[in-house]
């Protein structure tokens, strides 16, 4: 796996972690489509993607605009966008692209607009970024940001806490010091006003489970398996005392054991439509 310098993703690079995105985008794929009908994504849009990875999202939106809509998604990783490619080829969608570059600084061909590219950026400040954002993206545009709640139960290490397993320390600090902005979730009400856009609407949703069938166990140790380079070399916590291998299984075996329910970080959704 090799760890990334940018601040925006912190999970590195590699087949595993492609594989626990598309699971991720299994299990709140209803969050994702229910944010993106209400936002007011309908058949025809023009829908830019930011960080597509290995397509799941893009695909969601390809399917809600339709053959007469389109959809273009960015992305710096090209192995992930090669995935992508695959994807889109077997379902033989013809509304959707993929580019590999830095959103900051690529030219979004397919959402021309008198014959000029439009682009996106998203620099260090997010108003900013949001500001510059907005001209390629069509009314209805969305965003959906993780959020954390404002305890110490909000990384991904599991422990636990009365009748619930809930996460602790060790990967929201993994963030912080990585350089995610860990609270972009509750900074996203003013990330929209700074960039002139009106307030937005916005809910926090979580994926709270239980029972041995629950697909939450390794959907969170995933998440804690691919930080663990960056908890290791941050010297954070160590990977092996974690033993993430056997952590979903030991979280499922302690909750079923108790009766109790696992819920996982806060997902803060947020939109806004231009007058």
């Amino acid at each position: 796996m090799t760890l990334q310098t940018d601040p925006a993703y912190v999970f590195g690079r590699s087949s595993d972690e492609y594989m626990r995105l598309t699971g991720q985008a299994a299990l709140i794929g209803p969050m994702t489509e229910r944010l993106f009908r209400d936002a007011g994504i309908t058949p025809g849009m023009r829908v830019l993607d930011v960080g597509s990875g290995v397509g799941d999202v893009a695909l969601l939106a390809a399917r809600l605009v339709g053959p007469h809509g389109s959809v273009v998604g960015v992305d710096l990783d090209g192995s992930a966008l090669q995935a992508a490619r695959a994807r889109t080829g077997r379902l033989g969608l013809q509304n959707l692209t993929f580019i590999e570059g830095d959103v900051r600084s690529a030219e979004i061909g397919v959402l021309r607009r008198g014959g000029r590219a439009a682009r996106a950026g998203l620099p260090g400040r997010p108003g900013r970024g949001v500001r510059r954002d907005r001209r390629a993206r069509p009314p209805g545009w969305d965003r959906r940001v993780p959020g954390t709640r404002p305890s110490p139960r909000c990384a991904l290490a599991i422990v636990p806490r009365g009748d619930a397993l809930g996460p602790d320390r060790p990967a929201v600090e993994t963030f912080a010091r990585a350089g995610t902005r860990v609270r972009m979730g509750r900074q996203l009400h003013g990330s929209y006003l700074t960039a002139g856009l009106p307030a937005p609407t916005m809910r926090e949703e979580a994926i709270v489970g239980g029972g041995p069938g629950f697909a939450g166990y390794a959907w969170l140790a995933g998440i804690a398996r691919s930080l663990g380079p960056l908890m290791d070399k941050l010297e954070i916590a160590s990977t092996r005392q974690l033993d993430l291998d056997t952590l979903a299984e030991r979280v499922r075996d302690d909750a079923v054991a108790r009766g109790a329910v696992v819920w996982g970080p806060a997902l803060i959704d947020a939109y806004a439509r231009r007058p």
